[in-house]
């Protein structure tokens, strides 16, 4: 008589022999509900938005705004115009320096006997009060916008300026272009799932989009109204990242290149970040012994002593996880056990600094792992493997069917839930059609979330409960 396991064993090897060319698509919920259903799991379970807000660095490195937080691209949403015109803060630095504070994300603006120079124009909602603001702050026009980078929340509030009439010079990276371009082309994947905003929002043509008229790569150095401004790209968080030096002012917008935390260098919801060349890029801002350093997130950076001490506190950082995937990639280690193993040294963890608001030094190793090897993880099997769905069958079939699997799962969450998730997991792909395995996946995520855990994994979690209530809701459940 066959045992349960030699069942198991034939249904695994009948998978094996269709696997290959054999790929099921199940239903999956539109961009606008998995939108409406990623609000209803933050009003069901009030915990995630807690959680979310549990940090000092909530509204990263800013003002936090509900409103602007999933409406970033929006021009008509009135809660987040009204936000970014009430909640924004100006600071100035010297005659002729600003320092524009948004909810979430900063801009810079320079006067010039010639006209205005800003850095970045925030996100969309930020556009009419960044229009209104300049002209309260200065009669001058506005001569020349940077773009640190094409991101929603730095990019998409020049639409105002446009639409006021003003015809300012744009300079960005040559790589812009081709960033923005990708956003729009991805356009429900990219900026409504992976960045949670509003899919009616999203812009799908580049007739919405106000593009560059100058690009460069490497060094530009501008003049306007006598004074220089040095920009140099530099990838790291993006591809088309721009920083910029104002040596009359002794000072640096240094774009999303530093944050109030430790940095987004791991986001693996999004492209290709370059840690290495982000570490060399802080090198390079500290090597000019700035007095001032203006991030466009969080707060002003004040005394070339701090100043040295937060760039290079970074860059050390950074250059320590890069220093250890490398070595473990030389010494053959297994690829996920390197992941694993990096850890900050010993004196900068724990550091107020490099707070683990985001993401952590394990998210940045897997993305320094990604930009120095290919696709293939080193797992023998997984060259040519059997899809996820069936992998996932076979591992139920060996745990004896959903109906002995699921306690099992629910066993294991008591003691260890992250062990829980990858089996609930498993249950998904196996069958997401069964009531009983999205429950278990809401609950199994729904208790993983707490205070303190970076907000982009939570956000991930969140994500994934939207998708599992979607689908009870199609099974009537």
């Amino acid at each position: 008589m066959k045992t349960r396991f030699h069942l198991a064993i034939a249904a695994l090897s009948l998978l094996a022999s269709t696997s290959l060319h054999a790929v099921e698509h199940v239903p999956v919920p539109s961009p606008v509900e998995l939108f409406q259903n990623a609000r209803q799991v933050m009003q069901t379970y009030p915990h995630i938005a807690q959680a979310m807000g549990s940090s000092k660095h909530n509204g990263f490195g800013g003002e936090a705004s509900r409103a602007i937080a999933n409406h970033m691209v929006s021009r008509n949403f009135e809660p987040a115009l009204k936000d970014a015109a009430e909640m924004l803060d100006i600071e100035e630095y010297g005659k002729g320096t600003w320092f524009l504070r948004w909810p979430w994300v900063n801009s810079v603006m320079f006067e010039t006997s010639e006209g205005l120079v800003l850095v970045d124009t925030g996100h969309a909602p930020a556009g009419p009060t960044l229009v209104k603001k300049l002209k309260e702050l200065s009669d001058k026009p506005i001569h020349t916008v940077i773009f640190s980078h094409s991101h929603i929340d730095h990019a998409y509030g020049a639409w105002a300026i446009a639409a006021s009439g003003q015809s300012p010079r744009y300079i960005a990276s040559t790589e812009f272009k081709t960033q923005m371009g990708l956003d729009i082309q991805l356009a429900d994947f990219t900026n409504a799932a992976m960045n949670n905003q509003s899919p009616q929002d999203v812009p799908r043509s580049w007739s919405e989009m106000v593009q560059p008229t100058e690009t460069f790569y490497g060094r530009k150095e501008i003049e306007v109204g006598g004074e220089t401004f040095v920009l140099f790209t530099a990838r790291g968080e993006t591809e088309d990242h721009v920083w910029v030096y104002a040596p009359e002012r002794n000072l640096i917008v240094s774009g999303d290149l530093h944050q109030p935390f430790l940095p987004n260098a791991g986001n693996g919801k999004r492209r290709q970040r370059h840690v290495q060349e982000w570490a060399e890029a802080l090198r390079n801002m500290a090597a000019f012994e700035p007095e001032l350093v203006l991030p466009l997130h969080g707060d002003a950076i004040k005394g070339e002593e701090l100043v040295q001490e937060k760039l290079q506190l970074v860059a050390r950082a950074f250059e320590s996880i890069v220093e250890q995937v490398v070595d473990g990639l030389n010494e053959g280690y297994f690829r996920d056990d390197v992941i694993h193993s990096v850890e900050l040294p010993q004196d900068l963890q724990n550091h107020p600094d490099l707070d683990t608001y985001y993401n952590t030094p394990t998210d940045i190793a897997r993305m320094v792992m990604r930009d120095f090897t290919g696709w293939w993880d080193g797992t023998p099997a997984n060259w040519q493997s059997a899809p996820e769905r069936d992998k996932a069958r076979a591992i139920v079939a060996l745990g004896g069917g959903l109906d002995a699997y699921l306690p099992k799962v629910r066993e294991t969450m008591k003691a260890n839930v992250v062990m829980a998730s990858h089996m609930a997991d498993w249950a998904y792909y196996a069958a997401p059609e069964d009531p009983r395995v999205l429950q278990l996946g809401l609950d199994v995520y729904s208790a993983r979330v707490k205070p303190g855990m970076p907000v982009n994994q939570i956000s991930v979690y969140m994500m994934h409960m939207a998708e599992l209530m979607w689908r009870k809701q199609r099974l009537g459940e």
